[in-house]
């Protein structure tokens, strides 16, 4: 496959663009990458501090009163993933990304001022509204900028913006507290200020947003549908095998992060305190654990980005599964996260985690159609939102009653399932088979 020429490049990579579309639009698509994926990613993180700082909140009840938070957070995704990409179809994407990033601003906003857990829930309701509506745009942006041929390096690309967001963000915010009060502001005050700094942002990128990606709605989703025929086409695009399978890799995709987000700290802490350590010290030494995992998912989304572009979509899917599979069952090898073994093993873990999420964005891209793509698209988010739902509450569960790693397993063994569901695609309906120079 060629590309088409006449249309725009991303220089200074050989990322070809749909007719339309600028390379500033696609670096302000970059950027939104980085900020959107970043701050959602940065709520779990800071959200320990407010816990601890603002609402007191003894340390053996942190673990469920963030499942539960996180829980109607995947709840609030789960409603409103779909509606939010059908109306990318009838107004277009810029106007719903602006929305949710001002969304996840005032969720940040909210939880600087939260003296309890109903002031938390109702911070995290509103952020998950920005989260339904941002994460479902990311994914119908990057299908509908780059041309088929580029959209294993656009997914690559974005996917490395996603890393750097996570990473960079956590680590300058997630300082700003010991930061402001080594200069003798208050515990509490700090996190206020790191949290509205978040939001402030937030504010400012969705100007950004405004002002440089492209506006209005594609010439092939102009003409408008019914709305009940809109509702029904995420539905009846599963008879596609291979959007099925998309959607299926979304669920064990989407779930993976907010595992190891969440639940790495969690181990870190408990491992960390039954060999000496102190809670900050655990936290800390979980944070480094973290920190590799996603610096080598950062390192390896190019290049999965460019297998992608070379071999069948459903083969990708294949690859990606394998490494998720090894990466999240070998934590069941592991007595504590801490430690060179715990370090490879999520090491492999991060490259099946970004492996699993890029080739799924992939896949969903190739098999949609313009007029359907938001529809299709708000689908898939809505079925990744389903497996963070069922990686949190059951995963939280088995943490506490099974073993520290059991939500590890649980997703391994999804992957693993979903392995041998992208097998039995690949031989009996491969789809579109790329060849490139």
């Amino acid at each position: 496959m060629q590309p088409d020429q006449t249309c725009a490049r991303l220089r200074p990579f050989p990322l070809w663009l749909s007719r339309g579309i600028s390379p500033a639009n696609a670096w302000t698509f970059m950027f939104a990458n980085f900020t959107v994926i970043g701050t959602l990613a940065f709520l779990n993180v800071a959200q320990s501090y407010i816990l601890t700082e603002h609402l007191n909140l003894p340390q053996e009840t942190q673990g469920r009163v963030s499942g539960d938070l996180a829980f109607w957070n995947e709840m609030i995704i789960i409603l409103l993933a779909s509606p939010f990409g059908i109306l990318a179809d009838r107004i277009g994407r810029r106007p719903i990304i602006v929305f949710a990033t001002l969304c996840i601003a005032m969720g940040f906003g909210v939880y600087a001022f939260a003296t309890d857990i109903l002031d938390l829930t109702i911070g995290r309701m509103i952020y998950a509204v920005g989260a339904a509506a941002g994460s479902g745009m990311i994914a119908t942006i990057g299908a509908d900028y780059p041309q088929e041929v580029s959209r294993g390096k656009m997914i690559g690309l974005s996917s490395v913006m996603n890393g750097l967001g996570i990473v960079m963000l956590s680590v300058v915010l997630g300082q700003l507290p010991n930061v402001l009060r080594q200069g003798g502001m208050a515990p509490i005050e700090a996190g206020q200020w790191m949290m509205l700094l978040t939001a402030g942002f937030c504010v400012a990128a969705a100007v950004a947003f405004q002002l440089g990606l492209k506006a209005g709605v594609s010439a092939s989703t102009a003409e408008r549908q019914p709305l009940s025929a809109l509702v029904k086409v995420g539905f009846s695009a599963a008879t596609n095998p291979r959007v099925a399978l998309s959607y299926a890799a979304a669920f064990t995709s989407r779930g993976d992060l907010v595992v190891v987000g969440i639940f790495i700290a969690l181990w870190s802490v408990q491992a960390g305190t039954a060999a000496g350590l102190d809670t900050g010290e655990a936290l800390k030494q979980g944070t480094i654990v973290f920190a590799i995992s996603q610096t080598m998912a950062l390192i390896w989304a190019p290049i999965m980005g460019w297998i992608m572009d070379k071999v069948n979509r459903v083969t990708a899917i294949i690859i990606a599964m394998a490494l998720a599979s090894a990466g999240y069952l070998g934590t069941a090898l592991l007595d504590s996260p801490l430690g060179t073994p715990g370090i490879v093993v999520f090491m492999i873990l991060g490259i099946g985690q970004i492996s699993a999420l890029i080739t799924s964005q992939g896949l969903i891209g190739q098999e949609t159609r313009d007029q359907d793509r938001g529809a299709v698209v708000g689908m898939f988010s809505l079925c990744g939102a389903v497996g963070i739902l069922f990686a949190t509450g059951i995963g939280g569960r088995l943490f506490d009653s099974w073993a520290p790693y059991a939500p590890f397993v649980i997703m391994g063994v999804a992957n693993l399932l979903l392995l041998v569901a992208a097998i039995w695609v690949r031989l009996t309906a491969p789809g579109l088979i790329l060849k490139t120079t």
